[in-house]
């Protein structure tokens, strides 16, 4: 098994190799080139300092990485499913951790499904410490018709507290574009994903910090439901346990049977 750039490979056969390497997970991947060039455009991935696990030449595998600054994330990394079970995780995500520590990141952070107990393991193992549950939430809030003015996902951005989970956090969610919109109900602003989809994805919501606790956001959940009528509300499993979870059960939404954990190693 050897690594290479995943640069050498076009958008369509990084899409594809992507959608193959998460075949019979958790969380089905679709191939999509359009879904795939938006995620690395909003969660800073380099291409660069991404890798294509080669066996015979044929590819098997990635490893996608993210960067910030002087710290690094493992976006995402999946083997075909012929080529599993042959313990080539390590193999490949151990030369990427020492890149990582060359260029001078303090820290490489990843979150992985809590019930895949294999990787959470293999992660274990390669000395990542576990830092907070992550979890996700569906259902439909009680509509109430409401006034929105359509913004720009960076007003959003602009009101997120710091220490986010990376998808979650201001540079992320800023970066999100169309078919991504985003709308405010006076001071809280919510990103949604494309409102054409069967279910409505909130990427993200925030409210300007001297009116958080007083109800502004539970307001503007409902306003979205009475928008979209009949349409559940889904959050991705990348929100932390704590205010924020309980900000969602208070809106009458649940938890799905997933959660993750977020691991961090550091330098």
């Amino acid at each position: 098994m050897n690594l290479t750039p995943a640069s050498e490979l076009s958008l369509r056969e990084l899409s594809t190799l992507f959608s193959r390497s998460f075949e019979d997970y958790f969380v089905q991947v679709p191939d999509s080139p359009f879904l795939f060039d938006a995620r690395m455009r909003s969660e800073h991935i380099s291409l660069a300092d991404s890798r294509i696990a080669r066996v015979g030449g044929e590819p098997v595998g990635l490893v996608l990485i993210a960067r910030r600054g002087r710290m690094s994330r493992v976006a995402a990394m999946g083997i075909v499913p012929a080529y599993r079970n042959r313990k080539l995780g390590g193999a490949i995500l151990g030369p990427l951790m020492e890149e990582s520590r060359a260029r001078g990141d303090t820290r490489m952070v990843l979150e992985v499904i809590e019930q895949n107990t294999p990787a959470v393991k293999l992660y274990e193992r390669l000395g990542f410490q576990r830092v907070r549950r992550l979890v996700g939430f569906v259902g439909t809030p009680a509509p109430e018709p409401a006034t929105l003015e359509e913004v720009e996902p960076v007003e959003c951005a602009r009101l997120l507290p710091e220490g986010l989970p990376w998808q979650l956090a201001p540079p992320t969610v800023a970066g999100l574009a169309v078919p991504v919109r985003a709308f405010r109900l006076g001071p809280a602003v919510a990103v949604l994903g494309d409102l054409s989809a069967p279910t409505l994805a909130l990427r993200a919501i925030a409210v300007e910090p001297q009116v958080r606790g007083k109800g502004a956001g539970s307001k503007l959940l409902r306003a979205l439901a009475s928008v979209h009528p009949g349409k559940p509300l889904s959050v991705s499993v990348i929100v932390p346990e704590g205010p924020c979870e309980r900000f969602f059960l208070r809106a009458g939404l649940t938890s799905p049977r997933l959660s993750q954990q977020e691991m961090a190693h550091f330098a």
